[in-house]
């Protein structure tokens, strides 16, 4: 099969037409596009420029988020925590509540950009905040703490927060079943 210098290529799998540069089924030639079913039109439609364009968007908005994280780099465990309440448009009271903390500690945190829950308090935190795991990861981190593999505790908060279940009595229910502490009191 030779390439022929006319202003379309017509092959085995279709038709490449030099003038939209969209695939289309082969037989179908550009002249009978328009008479061609709504579905075929669809799947034969190209948006090369709404594609690129959609490209530049999405690049944009990976530009800024990088960006963002750039300008939080140094922030400690309670200045990244109430960025990420900010950034996801949550209350703070929404926050503590969900995460079964108190509203004294939460205070605490709040206030003194120094301050450093316990473990289990920094892990309630990333539900209530309803984080993903890279940002659950990034915040324990910030207080000194990790997600370890040889923890139950941690391997039941990351299958939760991995999992998107931001539900603590529930949490809860499978620490106890494990064995483990409680975190409602």
């Amino acid at each position: 099969m030779a390439l022929e210098s006319s202003p379309s290529f017509s092959g085995f799998m279709g038709v490449l037409s030099s003038q939209s540069k969209c695939f289309m089924p082969a037989g179908v030639g550009s002249a009978s596009r328009e008479a061609m079913p709504l579905e075929e039109d669809v799947a034969i439609e190209c948006t090369k420029s709404a594609s690129v364009e959609d490209y530049d968007d999405a690049l944009d908005k990976l530009s800024d988020a990088l960006d963002d994280r750039m300008n939080h780099m140094a922030d400690t465990f309670s200045e990244y925590l109430m960025y990420l309440i900010e950034a996801k448009e949550l209350k703070n009271s929404d926050v503590y509540k969900a995460a079964l903390v108190d509203k004294k500690v939460f205070s605490k945190i709040k206030n003194n950009p120094d301050y450093h829950p316990n473990k289990n308090t920094a892990l309630c935190l990333c539900v209530g905040a309803r984080l993903n795991l890279d940002e659950s990861r990034d915040l324990l981190s910030r207080a000194g703490y990790a997600l370890s593999p040889c923890s139950k505790t941690d391997i039941i908060f990351s299958y939760f927060i991995e999992n998107e279940i931001y539900d603590m009595i529930e949490l809860d229910i499978q620490l106890e079943e494990h064995g483990l502490e409680c975190m409602i009191s």
